[in-house]
C-alpha cells in the first residue's frame, strides 16, 4: 500500500511496468509453480492504474502447461478488460535450463533457439499459428492506439468478445500478403468492423477521429 501510494504521486509518464500474468487459469499457473493471487493482483492493476500516471502492460504466454484454445481466450478477454496501455501476446520458449523444458510433459518445441512451442497436449499448431495472428493484430490495431474509438465502437455494439474481435482481425491480416501501410490497415479495420455489425457513418466518424 506505501508503494502504491507513492507510485500514484510520481510524474506522469517516469514510470513504466509491466505485468506478467502469463495466464489466468489457475491450472496453469498451478503447472508452472506461480501460486498467484489472483484477486489481490487484479486489484493492485486496476491501483496502478487508476491515476493515469504509469504506463503499463500486461504480458499474456500461449503453449503453456494446462492451457487450452478456450481458456487463453478467457485470460486474454480478462487482461483487455483491465486496460492496460498495451496488452502484450507471448510464446512459451523452453529454453535449457528451465523447468519447464526439463519436465516431460508432451509440449513440442522447434530444435533451433528461441525453441519455441510448437503444440502442447492441450492447444495444437494451427490453434498457436491462429494466435500468432491475432498477436500481429493486436499489436498493429490495438497496441498501436491508431483504431481506439472505432475498436471501441465495434465492441460496445456488437456486443463481440475482444477474443473474437482480434481473431478475426488477424485472420483477415494473414491473409493478405505485402507490407501494411497505415491506409492498407485503416482500410482492412473498416471493413471487417463494418461487416461484423458496425453502424457505417458511426463508425467512419470514429476512425476519422481516430486519424
Amino acid at each position: 500500500d506505501e508503494a502504491l501510494s507513492l507510485l500514484a504521486e510520481a510524474p506522469t509518464g517516469l514510470f513504466q511496468m509491466e505485468a506478467g500474468l502469463q495466464s489466468f487459469y489457475a491450472a496453469t499457473l498451478d503447472a508452472c509453480d506461480r501460486h498467484t493471487d489472483m484477486a489481490k493482483l487484479v486489484n493492485r492493476i486496476q491501483r496502478i492504474l487508476k491515476p493515469g500516471n504509469i504506463h503499463l502492460h500486461i504480458d499474456l504466454i500461449a503453449g503453456l502447461p494446462e492451457e487450452d484454445f478456450t481458456t487463453f481466450g478467457q485470460s486474454f478477454d480478462l487482461a483487455f478488460g483491465l486496460h492496460p496501455h498495451q496488452l502484450q501476446l507471448g510464446f512459451l520458449k523452453l529454453i535449457h535450463g528451465s523447468k519447464l523444458r526439463m519436465d516431460k510433459w508432451g509440449a513440442h518445441f522447434a530444435p533451433d533457439p528461441p525453441y519455441e512451442v510448437l503444440s502442447t497436449p492441450w492447444i495444437s499448431y494451427t490453434e498457436l499459428r491462429r494466435l500468432h495472428d491475432a498477436a500481429e493484430a493486436v499489436e498493429r490495431i490495438h497496441n498501436s492506439g491508431r483504431f481506439t474509438l472505432a475498436e471501441k465502437l465495434v465492441l460496445e455494439t456488437t456486443g463481440m468478445r475482444p477474443f473474437d474481435l482480434y481473431l478475426q482481425l488477424g485472420e483477415k491480416m494473414a491473409a493478405r500478403q505485402g507490407r501494411w501501410s497505415l491506409d492498407n490497415l485503416t482500410r482492412l479495420v473498416y471493413d471487417v468492423f463494418l461487416s461484423l455489425g458496425a453502424e457505417a457513418s458511426a463508425l467512419r466518424n470514429a476512425m476519422i477521429l481516430d486519424r
